[in-house]
């Protein structure tokens, strides 16, 4: 399944790129590869991949209009099949420390409309009106995972 995360960070996409290696490593304490070439930073589990990209980051531009927020970092998410429970409590908790480290803005999407979650002025929001599948894994037990405060709302499409 694919996702993508944005956020409004000072650091660059490698230094990021490095903070999430480390991350992952602290939490799950999995293999962890890292590729890069000059289009983007590729960092896998067996769980998944996450794309930073480097060029030609329309989507950036696409969400600043569309979403009205503001960010300039683009990571393509996606979770592997056969273990995407297992990647998805992953990824949250990623997000939570990302969120807990980094003060600016942050929006996460599923198939690159659907808004789950959205951290705007300091306010974590996670949307409260989701589809039959979403409800299924946008649990509360996998949202304490962030371990952080959160609101639930209704969120634009």
């Amino acid at each position: 399944m694919d996702f993508e995360l944005f956020l409004e960070s000072n650091l660059s996409c490698s230094a990021l790129a490095e903070v999430i290696e480390k991350i992952i490593i602290k939490i799950s304490n999995e293999k962890v590869s890292v590729y890069s070439d000059e289009e983007e930073i590729v960092i896998g589990t067996e769980y998944f991949s996450l794309a930073l990209e480097l060029e030609d980051i329309s989507d950036i531009s696409f969400v600043r209009s569309h979403y009205d927020l503001d960010v300039n970092i683009s990571i393509r998410v996606q979770l592997f099949g056969d273990t995407f429970y297992q990647g998805l409590e992953a990824l949250i908790k990623i997000i939570g420390k990302l969120i807990k480290q980094y003060g600016g803005n942050l929006l996460f999407l599923e198939n690159g409309s659907d808004q789950l979650l959205r951290k705007e002025n300091g306010q974590l929001s996670v949307n409260s009106d989701l589809d039959q599948y979403q409800i299924k894994y946008l649990t509360p037990s996998l949202l304490s995972l962030l371990d952080c405060a959160y609101i639930e709302e209704k969120l634009q499409k």
